[in-house]
């Protein structure tokens, strides 16, 4: 199995746990989070998007060789996450500090895929 495919469905099956937490945990599910119903009401719904974000990865990493172009893409949204959390921390203030390590996977997760692509690109020629 390649070291791209087996990262791509590492993250897919952690974002759908993830998911599976935020719909049955609520603001529950996760350190530092706080909120009204409305907040709570919020993550239980984003939790089974996260989930099919997730599914999308596996998806993409079913055949010997991952869709490079799909995983590019699964990991450009990762970033653009990533890049809310930045709008938060300037405009909001910095968050529980749990955030600091989604942040930093968020905004990795496009370079590991590029890299990886293109080394099993380079060796399968």
């Amino acid at each position: 199995m390649s070291t791209l495919r087996t990262v791509g469905q590492v993250t897919g099956w952690a974002c759908m746990a993830i998911g599976g937490i935020q719909l049955v945990g609520g603001v529950r599910g996760e350190p530092g989070m706080t909120g009204d119903a409305t907040v709570d009401s919020h993550v239980r719904f984003m939790g089974p998007v996260f989930a099919g974000y997730g599914l999308a990865w596996l998806d993409a990493t079913t055949d010997d060789e991952p869709d490079l172009d799909r995983l590019r893409i699964l990991a450009g949204l990762m970033a653009l996450g990533g890049v809310g959390r930045l709008v938060t921390r300037a405009t909001r203030g910095r968050p529980h500090r749990f955030h600091d390590v989604l942040l930093a996977v968020e905004l990795a997760a496009p370079v590991v895929t590029e890299v990886l692509g293109r080394r099993e690109r380079a060796a399968h020629g």
